[in-house]
């Protein structure tokens, strides 16, 4: 205790300068830090720590009141906020009803990081936080790749001796270790790097010559590999869908690339175990999701608004474990023995189908049109590197929603924290930009992209 009081304090104290000095330090240090989350499985007294980016996140939001250096600019657009305040009410109201006190879990699991817009309202990023973001992006993305290429040669015996357990973190498909790299579990690591190969490619492919654009280009191949280790099809299919919306959108080589692929994936398939692609092409896994999926359907004739925010998923995984401490310390067998498995849809649509029924689900759909629109949007208002980022985050949007069709998208951390960090930073950009009283620095920033179109310039009002 002495000893953790004896960090603790000085380090409380050098976030309190940073936070009070600048509340973007806040954001861009879980930015920097969630994606090496999981590497506290293995730290001396590191799961006591599991909660220091609510802590954060919380400091960060109270310095934006009292922080004497307050960004006086115009607040970030975001024109997909009453579609997240209306899902955010349904789901309140939801989990009230059926949870009373008890739904404070599946409120924090599944709004508690919409606390990121908010502090985004009130000290907005400039150019230069932006681009941090982007590099802090495509750095923990790569190290997260190498690192699970690592755990390959490494192998699951010496990562159980390092502290990691079966089930919870080491997994295996066909005989091959799943690789988790600094996460928690391979479902992180795959679309984490999905998220960084997209916003961070579409920022590299507007400027390669920047040194920092041109090592992450290279690096591409050594990231996929990375992404493919850990077998998740969510990650595969989301890229894919994210790379044609950046070719159909910008980048036309990007459709050479899907010709290209088109040819070696037959070649490269000859090369992967014949265990692996019987699993990845397995139709029981997907037979056994789908009666689960017509089960959901079939319940809304009992429960058409739903079951209640928190009754499936990551929400009600974490509600067992609070009931029962015991829970935690079954192995999977033995969980699904006694029934004590929560139903995991893995199919975030169905999740909030169980949950808040189809105008849960409609209102979410609303959520995740208007951001992709809205990205999109911007990207062709913008110009130099936030013209580039804004179609990364539309493109990475697309492939959240497609990734969701098979995984439980936004319950695995840290993708929810990226979500909404990287849609208001696109609305920083787009108000900075286009308003009158831009202040200084907080224009394109740091770009050798191609300047803006000749012609008038958009105004605020047209966006």
């Amino acid at each position: 205790m002495i000893g953790l009081l004896a960090v603790g304090i000085p380090a409380a104290a050098v976030l309190f300068a940073l936070l009070y000095r600048r509340p973007q330090n806040g954001l861009l240090l879980v930015a920097a830090l969630t994606p090496l989350h999981g590497l506290l499985t293995i730290l001396p007294g590191g799961p006591s720590l599991t909660g220091w980016k609510e802590g954060v996140l919380v400091l960060t939001l109270l310095a934006t009141f009292v922080t004497p250096n307050r960004d006086r600019t115009m607040p970030p657009s975001m024109p997909w906020w009453p579609a997240a305040v209306v899902w955010v009410a349904i789901g309140t109201l939801s989990a009230l009803l059926v949870s009373g006190p008890a739904a404070v879990t599946a409120l924090k699991v599944t709004y508690f990081y919409l606390i990121i817009p908010i502090i985004l309202w009130r000290a907005p990023f400039d150019a230069r936080d932006r681009d941090r973001l982007v590099t802090i992006l495509m750095g923990t993305a790569a190290v997260g790749a190498v690192v699970g290429l690592a755990q390959q040669v490494v192998g699951a015996d010496r990562l159980v001796a390092l502290g990691y357990s079966y089930d919870e973190h080491i997994r295996t498909t066909g005989g091959i270790l799943r690789s988790f790299g600094t996460f928690t579990g391979p479902f992180a690591l795959g679309l984490f790097v999905m998220i960084g190969l997209i916003v961070g490619g579409a920022v590299a492919l507007a400027d390669p010559r920047r040194l920092r654009n041109s090592l992450f280009l290279w690096a591409t191949p050594v990231m996929l590999l990375g992404m493919g280790v850990t077998i998740v099809r969510a990650s595969y299919i989301g890229l894919a869908a994210a790379l044609l919306w950046l070719a159909i959108h910008r980048h036309r080589v990007l459709l050479v690339l899907f010709g290209a692929g088109a040819v070696a994936l037959p070649v490269a398939l000859l090369f992967v175990p014949g265990s692996v692609t019987s699993a990845l092409f397995s139709s029981s896994s997907l037979g056994e999701r789908g009666d689960g999926w017509a089960d959901t359907v079939s319940s809304l004739f009992v429960h058409p608004f739903g079951q209640g925010l928190g009754a499936t998923g990551a929400a009600a995984d974490k509600a067992a474990e609070l009931a029962d401490p015991l829970y935690s310390t079954l192995s999977l067998d033995a969980a699904i023995a006694l029934g004590r498995i929560p139903y995991q849809p893995d199919n975030y649509y169905m999740k909030l189908m169980v949950e808040l029924g189809p105008v849960g689900l409609w209102i979410f759909g609303l959520l995740l049109v208007s951001a992709a629109v809205s990205t999109l949007r911007a990207s062709r208002l913008l110009r130099g590197q936030d013209s580039a980022l804004a179609l990364g985050v539309s493109a990475s949007v697309i492939a959240a929603a497609v990734a969701s069709t098979v995984s439980t998208y936004f319950e695995i951390f840290p993708l929810d924290v990226y979500f909404w960090l990287l849609l208001g930073i696109v609305g920083c950009a787009l108000t900075q930009q286009l308003s009158p009283r831009t202040e200084p620095g907080s224009d394109s920033g740091p770009s050798r992209c191609a300047p803006a179109a000749a012609g008038s310039r958009p105004t605020l009002a047209s966006s």
